[in-house]
């Protein structure tokens, strides 16, 4: 007879403490037992190193971060999402009935604060910064937004990410070993929901005032969206930056930043926990490293020196996050530049064993020896889709690591590529969303400036360096760039009570507006959808996505 996860889960913390604690760790390993077997590793660890009575407060303590508490109503961190959306249509509806009930007592303030408590014992944050401070009217669309069950949906699927994978951190489930960069849990519930939301877009379609009907799904794969053409674009402007640097005459550099010790999970070398961890998550190294690099911009500036390139980040094995970044930088200013760099890479833990060999490291482009931009090709790539990689740095196949990694930042919120220096990419696109229409040549000559022509025609072509240098250089002052994007109010207001704005095109020199979305759009379920269910219905009208893909 096989042996249930449960049992073997007992069997391996047999003998640590009272008949009184193996009860306790039976109840805790059944709650949660499609980890049970990981919980057990883990207090078998810490009972082994510092006694049972630790390894009960840590299980304690685990079992609490998964069962949530009393004001999720039964609701667990492994709930499935039709359980998380009952609770979500549940709590809107009784907060909702609680408010007006207290309002129509002459009670607003009570009621206010009763909301307020309600979504802060969720451990979620109230859609307000000063909700006992603001006037009703201010207050409405906050209060409208708690009343809404997609704004609690949304909510618990984040906090269930977030702390799911916490918990396979601290278990030592997220490493080259067990789930390299992200969980197996994690990832598969980042597929689950891309299919999800795959499937939503399938569902529906966008019509203009013409009559004109497109499925946002294809809508979606003929943009950025789609992984191939996002590497694309983004070889595109390194390219482009790199010619502009040899036209300059300026140095390339490639530089690496390593999360000091204490936030790495597990070692790299043997894969082993790591006794220096302090339990950090990747948004928090994340977090640290942003500190950083404002600390390093400042100086930077201060200094005078402008680097313009683009910022990688991608996770060690254990999820730790680490930062690459391509710079071009003046060459009389390269050495000054990377003595800041490295001052504050190491400027936390910096003598810890290792540190100066591996918090920091350069690496010299050489024009001879290949292009910036092939050189951080695979970085761009294994981020993205894997294409043209082969294996990663540990040996395993790049497409598959790319959807852990992508999964990986999704969950905890990390941007992935960051563009320095140089123009605004939504001016970019929406230059070459109206080099595509039809209606280019009037907007063109109604303005006839032949600076707007050649930058609508070098984004056009594709030409990032021309692009760049027409909008000022590479480094110029974000108030000078010729063009911006031109955002207005949407006619309506959004289903929370709140005016939104939309992107309609450019404002040139910041007087001229430059029109590039020439169609009113409404989003509705499509044809072939209508019966495909109640979450597809409800992102129709105002709750629809933007319609960032469509003229």
């Amino acid at each position: 007879m096989a042996i249930s996860d449960v049992d073997e889960a007992l069997a391996i913390t047999e003998g640590f403490g009272t008949h009184e604690c193996r009860a306790f760790r039976a109840h805790i390993f059944k709650a949660h037992e499609f980890i049970c077997l990981a919980l057990a590793q883990h207090y078998k660890r810490i009972a082994l190193a510092v006694g049972h009575v630790k390894a009960n407060e840590a299980l304690r303590k685990i079992h609490k971060t998964l069962k949530l508490g009393k004001s999720f109503e039964g609701l667990h961190m492994t709930s499935p999402d039709e359980d998380v959306r009952r609770f979500a249509e549940h709590k809107a509806k009784m907060l909702k009935a609680m408010f007006f009930r207290e309002n129509k007592a002459r009670r607003y303030r009570n009621g206010l604060q009763k909301a307020i408590k309600s979504v802060e014992n969720c451990q979620l944050t109230f859609p307000h910064p000063n909700p006992l401070q603001a006037s009703q009217e201010e207050i409405m669309p906050a209060l409208a937004r708690v009343f809404c069950p997609d704004w609690w949906r949304r909510g618990i699927r984040t906090l269930q990410d977030l702390y799911l994978e916490e918990v396979h951190i601290k278990l030592g489930l997220v490493n080259k070993r067990s789930g390299i960069y992200a969980s197996n849990h994690g990832v598969n519930r980042k597929l689950a929901q891309w299919k999800r939301n795959e499937a939503v877009l399938a569902a529906l379609e966008a019509v203009n005032e013409l009559g004109e009907v497109f499925n946002l799904l294809d809508v979606a794969k003929r943009s950025v969206a789609n992984l191939a053409n996002r590497r694309s674009e983004l070889m595109t402007r390194i390219s482009g930056y790199e010619a502009i640097s040899r036209k300059r005459g300026d140095h390339g550099v490639f530089l690496t930043l390593t999360a000091p010790s204490k936030y790495h999970s597990h070692l790299s070398t043997n894969c082993k926990p790591n006794p220096r961890y302090n339990g950090a998550t990747p948004a928090e190294v994340q977090a640290y490293f942003n500190q950083q690099w404002a600390k390093i911009r400042a100086k930077l500036k201060r200094s005078q020196i402008q680097p313009y390139g683009f910022r990688v980040v991608e996770p060690h094995h254990d999820g730790c996050p680490h930062w690459h970044m391509l710079l071009f930088i003046a060459p009389e200013q390269v050495k000054e530049a990377l003595s800041i760099f490295r001052h504050y890479a190491l400027e936390i833990d910096g003598n810890e064993p290792g540190a100066q060999k591996r918090r920091f490291t350069v690496k010299y482009i050489d024009p001879n020896k290949g292009t910036a931009a092939g050189y951080i090709a695979k970085y761009i790539a294994k981020n993205i889709d894997g294409e043209h990689v082969g294996e990663d740095l540990y040996g395993h196949d790049a497409i598959q690591s790319a959807i852990r990694i992508r999964a990986w930042a999704s969950t905890w919120k990390i941007r992935q590529f960051e563009q320095i220096g140089g123009p605004s990419v939504t001016a970019w696109r929406e230059s070459r969303r109206l080099a595509h229409s039809e209606h280019s040549e009037a907007a063109l000559d109604s303005i006839g400036s032949e600076l707007l022509k050649g930058l609508i025609e070098a984004a056009d072509k594709g030409d990032w360096e021309t692009f760049t240098e027409l909008s000022g250089g590479p480094t110029p002052e974000r108030a000078n760039l010729p063009l911006r994007a031109l955002h207005v109010v949407k006619a309506g207001l959004n289903k929370y009570g709140q005016e939104a704005q939309k992107l309609i095109g450019l404002l040139f020199q910041a007087k001229s507006r430059v029109i590039t979305r020439f169609h009113e759009w409404t989003v509705r379920p499509a044809a072939d959808y209508i019966s495909s269910g109640a979450e597809a219905r409800a992102i129709g009208g105002a709750n629809a996505p933007p319609l960032e893909y469509c003229q």
